[in-house]
């Protein structure tokens, strides 16, 4: 059973994945971080997050195949997964929608449209 404040979140812009974990992490949650979307499905099974949120473009393995890889995982499957993308590609989005993820939110987004999405799933 995951933990209900537990939020994973995988993006390759180190800054990015300071700034949302700070102000994730000043509302409660418990960040966990990763680099890219390999880190992010072993992160994803060791943790078991309640929520993982996936930049698209990542090296190693981008957030579409980590999107996928976490949703097809009968241990992590439960996981809410959210995209994280500058472009807002509709095709990415349709993609990442069909791997099971739940919705999206385009950087830059503000903090009050963040948490409202994050709250709205755990």
């Amino acid at each position: 059973m995951p933990l209900h404040n537990k939020i994973l979140i995988a993006d390759d812009d180190a800054e990015m994945l300071e700034t949302l974990s700070s102000m994730l992490e000043a509302e409660g949650y418990q960040v966990i971080k990763a680099e890219n979307g390999q880190e992010a499905v072993e992160l994803a099974r060791k943790e078991l997050p309640a929520l993982v949120m996936l930049d698209i473009h990542m090296p190693v393995m981008d957030g579409l195949r980590a999107c996928k890889a976490i949703k097809d995982d009968k241990v992590t499957h439960g996981a809410q997964v959210v995209m994280l993308t500058v472009e807002g590609s509709i095709n990415e989005i349709q993609q990442a929608i069909s791997y099971g993820a739940k919705t999206y939110i385009t950087k830059p987004s503000s903090k009050a449209e963040i948490l409202k999405v994050v709250k709205s799933i755990i």
